[in-house]
């Protein structure tokens, strides 16, 4: 394996995910997948700059590490952008583009530097600095050319942190907002993004050292590039598959939740109100009965809304009756009956299909039928009958 195909690999990712991204886009025009789609092409031309250097074409070095300065300062604040975009769309968007600041600015100065610096001067900068990382003999421009680098070095390392904390802080109170609205979370929840960012934060790690380090130390030689340009790659491909795949974020909850505001139902609780203790402890009864009585969990489509409808009351109510009296949120809630109800089903007719059991049970996907009963009963549903199976002849056995 050489260094010209090891340094084009997460190139080819990128660039790969950049075409699908764009299709994506032109066609269904969501603001996340713009944000993931930008994140894409500056990571597209971050790795441009690592092909440019690692393969020594030393003539397009002034302007491939101008890009590779600016865009590898850009890349984490551009996947938290997506991650604000998908949780939490109206923020205010002009704030949000802060945090290009650093990697604009870095950016240019490297760029000006390079303009204004003498051939000789660059070339002794990229020879000396950039491919051995000597800066005994830097004077001049190349001098403060090298403390730029210093600095978005410096820079990099210090947004890893508050990026990895506000991401996952961002990923967890969606996912909560999703489970206390939504009784079938499966497209709908970023569980998925969860462990890219587990990744990420692994791999930002990873690529912390590497950045302390520099290119230079990997330049000698290709294998100490292939596993930093192979993790990466895997997880920049997993980033941007996850992303494509992500149909839903908060702009269409908030779209739920005008929708039922405009159709004349009763309208919210601010959200600062303090429900009457009566009213709670009621509506906690009636749920308790109702529910299971009157099978309002066979509903596929069931959300927080309609069960507000159906008590004449509104979500503040139902989160305190169900988060706080039960400590469960409204997806926990619903799916421990339908679970609890196909159970039922199969004991009474062990031979029904399970795709019949999990539509029977108000679900309309099979995988939320396996997901939530793996979830509540710590088996699947084949391995549940069995294990009934066993009981039951052990039962008889025993007689």
């Amino acid at each position: 394996m050489n260094g010209s195909m090891i340094s084009s690999i997460p190139m080819f990712v990128c660039a790969f995910w950049s075409v699908l991204l764009l299709l994506d886009v032109a066609k269904n025009r969501q603001p996340a997948k713009r944000l993931l789609l930008v994140c894409m092409v500056a990571a597209t031309l971050l790795y441009i700059g690592h092909y440019i250097y690692f393969n020594r074409q030393i003539t397009l070095l002034p302007y491939s590490d101008t890009i590779y300065c600016t865009m590898n300062l850009a890349v984490f604040p551009l996947y938290y952008l997506y991650i604000t975009q998908l949780t939490q769309p109206c923020q205010e968007r002009c704030r949000r583009w802060l945090w290009l600041l650093p990697s604009v600015t870095i950016g240019l100065g490297v760029g000006v530097l390079y303009a204004i610096m003498t051939p000789d001067e660059t070339q002794h900068f990229i020879i000396s600095y950039l491919y051995h990382n000597d800066t005994s003999a830097l004077t001049g421009l190349s001098r403060w050319q090298w403390g730029l680098h210093l600095l978005a070095k410096t820079v990099f390392a210090l947004q890893i942190l508050p990026i990895l904390i506000l991401g996952f802080r961002k990923i967890r109170k969606y996912n909560e907002a999703v489970e206390d609205y939504y009784a079938d979370t499966d497209d709908k929840s970023l569980h998925k993004m969860k462990y890219v960012h587990v990744a990420f934060v692994l791999t930002s790690l990873l690529s912390l050292l590497a950045n302390a380090l520099g290119r230079a130390h990997f330049a000698s030689s290709a294998w100490p590039l292939a596993i930093p340009s192979i993790l990466f790659s895997a997880l920049l491909f997993m980033l941007a598959y996850v992303g494509y795949i992500q149909q839903f974020s908060m702009a269409d909850m908030l779209r739920d939740n005008a929708s039922r505001a405009t159709s004349g139902t009763q309208p919210e609780a601010h959200a600062d109100a303090q429900p009457e203790e009566d009213v709670i402890e009621q509506l906690h009864r009636q749920l308790l009965e109702d529910v299971d009585d009157n099978e309002l969990f066979l509903r596929s489509d069931l959300k927080i809304s309609h069960l507000a409808d159906y008590y004449h009351t509104n979500r503040e109510y139902l989160y305190q009756a169900l988060n706080v009296r039960m400590g469960v949120t409204f997806s926990e809630f619903i799916n421990r009956h339908r679970i609890n109800h196909a159970i039922s089903l199969m004991k009474q007719s062990p031979e029904l299909p399970a795709n019949e059991v999990a539509q029977q049970s108000g679900y309309s996907s099979l995988a939320s039928f396996y997901r939530n009963f793996k979830a509540f009963e710590g088996c699947s549903p084949k391995e549940f009958l069995k294990q009934q199976q066993r009981d039951t002849a052990s039962l008889s056995e025993k007689n």
